[in-house]
């Protein structure tokens, strides 16, 4: 049998990124809760948690930590429905969803789903491209990604599909472009990528110009928010979700630099297949929101 002492030092040093601090959430000291990782070590035969900085899980210590959370979320519930909650405690769920849906729609399609269910999220972000590698981790319950496959244990539920436009300011589209989006142009012109994994701006340009390698000047910007203003400032242009700019392309603040270059981006969610209530409604808050 599993102790969930062991369970819960082990999940405590991952979640917290450090044994000082998981000693601190468990309100017991440092070494005591390195003796229960060692313990829990030895007790299995098998290395959990790599102490680096922050501490990583092995692939074991993953299965432990996911294994925990589905104990946690079950007894949530029963207690929940038995009544044995009075005081109304809270429950975290770890999730994984892209920057722009957080910036625009995702607590938008939540906030009464967290308020109804005593719900907190400790939210993990990362390219909508990425994130699912957070699910097969164990790292969090769900996901907003793309890609219709599902995780191995887990399922995956459509949500919408946005157009992201090859956006910039007129003067900006005058100033670089006004020969037109051609490889020339595109290798002079500054574009603003989110991060490294972004792959957007590439599967733009591939699309335009396929089998061509387009090198150009890259402005990274980690931010939904500043990655538009740096756009509105005549600073880069970039890919931008629609829904995000409405109001920026009625007014002509914002213009398409190419109608060629729109790339659908298509969301789904991913979750863990367990049969939870409190699961199966976040699934249909989010399914609800876009239909």
């Amino acid at each position: 049998m599993l102790d969930n002492i062991y369970l819960e030092a082990l999940t405590a040093v991952v979640e917290e990124g450090g044994f000082d601090k998981a000693a601190l959430k468990l309100n017991i000291s440092q070494s005591a809760v390195s003796q229960r990782i060692r313990n829990f070590e030895e007790q299995l035969g098998r290395v959990l948690v790599v102490r680096s900085t922050p501490p990583e899980p092995t692939e074991d210590g993953r299965k432990l930590i996911k294994h925990l959370r589905t104990i946690r979320l079950m007894e949530y519930e029963l207690t929940d429905s038995m009544g044995l909650n009075p005081s109304g405690e809270f429950i975290t769920l770890p999730v994984g969803v892209n920057a722009d849906s957080l910036a625009t729609w995702f607590m938008d399609a939540l906030e009464s789903f967290m308020k109804e269910h005593n719900v907190l999220f400790d939210l993990y972000v990362d390219d909508e491209n990425r994130t699912h590698e957070m699910l097969r981790r164990g790292e969090v319950v769900g996901c907003i990604g793309t890609g219709s496959k599902p995780v191995k244990g887990c399922r995956s539920d459509y949500l919408a599909t946005f157009d992201y436009l090859c956006l910039s300011t007129p003067d900006f589209c005058r100033r670089w472009f006004k020969n037109g989006f051609n490889l020339e142009s595109v290798a002079k012109a500054p574009a603003a990528v989110f991060n490294r994994k972004d792959e957007t701006q590439s599967r733009m340009l591939e699309k335009i110009f396929p089998g061509e390698l387009v090198t150009h000047p890259i402005f990274y910007v980690p931010s939904t928010e500043s990655f538009v203003d740096v756009i509105c400032r005549e600073l880069a242009y970039g890919m931008v979700p629609e829904f995000q700019v409405e109001d920026q392309l009625k007014s002509g603040q914002l213009i398409e630099v190419t109608t060629q270059g729109r790339v659908p981006v298509s969301l789904y969610w991913h979750s863990w297949n367990v049969d939870t209530e409190l699961l199966n409604k976040l699934r249909q808050e989010l399914i609800k929101f876009f239909n």
